[in-house]
C-alpha cells in the first residue's frame, strides 16, 4: 500500500506519521484491496474555532474511494476520528457484499 500523509501550514511530526502508518496497517489488515491512502492534515488560523485541526483520509480501493474529514483540537485526535469513519464505510461496504 502507498501511503502519502500532507499537510497544509502545519508540520507533521514523526510521532504522528508513525501513528498514522500503524493505524492504517490496521486497515490494511481488515481490506486487503487497498492500493493507495492519502492523509491530508491542515490547520485553520480563527482563533474562535475550538477544534482547529483537521484531518482528511482518502483511501483508494480496488472499485471505489473512501473518504472521511473529521476535526478535533489535536491532529491526532482528529486522525482517529476520521479513521472511525473510514473504517465504517468499509464495514459496511463489506456486508453489503
Amino acid at each position: 500500500m502507498d501511503l502519502i500523509v500532507r499537510a497544509r501550514n502545519v508540520p507533521v511530526p514523526p510521532a504522528l506519521r508513525s501513528q498514522v502508518q500503524r493505524q492504517l496497517a490496521r486497515l490494511e489488515r481488515m481490506a486487503r484491496d487497498v492500493a493507495r491512502a492519502e492523509v491530508d492534515f491542515s490547520e485553520e488560523h480563527i482563533p474562535r474555532i475550538r477544534e482547529r485541526h483537521r484531518c482528511a483520509v482518502i483511501v483508494y480501493r480496488r472499485h471505489q474511494v473512501v473518504t472521511a474529514h473529521a476535526a478535533a483540537p489535536d491532529p491526532s485526535i482528529a486522525l482517529e476520528r476520521a479513521l472511525d469513519k473510514v473504517h465504517h464505510q468499509v464495514d459496511q461496504r463489506k456486508e453489503r457484499r
